[in-house]
């Protein structure tokens, strides 16, 4: 497999140009959700590139002096309308979510028009099949090349992954070997770089201001996107926690089945000891101060954002027992068969009454965004020079 581990103190990807290189992401959502991993990852990613090149972010909204709003709709605006009784009959014939086709409709002219008035040395989708259909768009026209990092994973026996891969970005990065051998598996020919995601160690810290919630403590803390049947399996958490006569559940996130949950948290554990919360990602730091420890016991999880910003904040962990969560938490909270009430409800409990604090902070460093800053740097670079 043509998987590359970058040196970067590489004098050739380093010498100063005659001009930076420009490298341009796209997210048209990015800058209206503030819940999603890929836009925070899209954001975060731009504003430390833009150290090293000429950095632009074809995004939804404004989010930082290098972005620019694409014009189109995102997903976010588009998904109320679609689920109209009047409207949606109709578009769910056609699409299991219909609003990011909506997104990657409408935004595919305006940021391939933008891209080709602009020329950029390295396209970075960062939306899924809709930037990656426009930026091989571009590159068919110019010849722009094209670094891609999969968000989806391992999802669906690898469904999302292997219809990217018919886009054959120039540069697939991957958040764990077990995807790396995938790619190869499907495409021996992909150049393919492991790169983790990142946490920000200045801003996800133990130490900081809290909130008081209210709640009856300890506090177990689940920070997902409120929807029934998805692969977060939320209820799993609340069946677990509502049998710790003591603990609380703080469920962070919004959602279209937010009112389910609302009334199923009502049930299982009462208002002293359940409340759902939204809150702006910038006070994110906040929240996972204000818990006893993180849970989130997803299935398929490509990587999880979340979990390393609980560690970075002081929290350990409880979690599915497969390879990625082993990989990730490590030594910093309990992995366990989560499907079992009372074995997640006795990991929980384990956790709760132990003292963690050191340890996932130092696990965290692990995927401190300084490095992999890097190791994106030198991706885009060997892209760019390798054309």
């Amino acid at each position: 497999m043509n998987q590359q581990i970058l040196d970067t103190n590489n004098a050739a990807l380093t010498t100063p140009h005659e001009r930076r290189y420009r490298v341009v992401l796209v997210h048209p959502s990015a800058g209206i959700n503030w819940s999603g991993g890929s836009e925070i990852f899209a954001i975060e990613v731009a504003k430390r590139l833009s150290a090293y090149f000429d950095v632009e972010l074809l995004s939804g909204a404004d989010c930082g002096s290098f972005c620019h709003p694409t014009g189109g709709i995102s997903r976010v605006q588009a998904y109320h309308a679609v689920r109209h009784p009047l409207i949606a009959p109709l578009v769910h014939r056609f699409a299991t979510h219909p609003e990011i086709v909506i997104e990657h409709l409408t935004n595919f002219l305006p940021c391939a028009f933008h891209l080709l008035r602009r020329r950029a040395d390295v396209i970075f989708p960062c939306n899924d099949y809709g930037g990656l259909a426009m930026a091989a768009f571009v590159r068919a026209l110019i010849g722009t090349p094209i670094i891609f990092t999969e968000h989806v994973g391992l999802m669906g026996d690898g469904r999302s992954l292997k219809r990217n891969l018919r886009f054959q970005p120039d540069r697939l990065v991957v958040f764990s070997q077990a995807m790396a051998d995938f790619v190869h598996s499907e495409q021996p020919k992909q150049l393919v770089n492991v790169i983790p995601n990142g946490v920000d160690l200045d801003q996800f810290t133990p130490l900081g201001t809290t909130i008081d919630f209210n709640l009856a403590k300890p506090i177990v803390l689940c920070v997902a996107s409120l929807k029934r049947n998805s692969h977060k399996r939320i209820e799993l958490t609340m069946q677990a926690v509502a049998r710790l006569p003591h603990a609380s559940l703080l469920l962070c996130g919004d959602g279209c089945d937010r009112a389910y949950f609302q009334s199923l948290g009502d049930e299982l554990l009462g208002s002293q000891r359940f409340l759902i919360c939204t809150y702006p990602y910038e006070r994110m730091p906040e929240i996972y101060r204000s818990a006893d420890v993180f849970t989130l016991p997803s299935i398929d999880e490509p990587f999880g954002l979340a979990y390393i910003e609980a560690m970075a904040s002081g929290l350990p962990v409880v979690a599915t027992d497969d390879e990625m969560r082993r990989y990730i938490v490590a030594d910093a909270g309990v992995l366990c068969d989560v499907t079992n009430p009372d074995t997640y409800a006795a990991a929980l409990a384990k956790v709760l009454y132990s003292k963690r604090e050191i340890q996932p902070r130092l696990n965290a460093m692990r995927f401190s965004w300084d490095a992999v800053t890097l190791s994106y740097r030198n991706a885009i670079l060997e892209t760019i020079v390798s054309k």
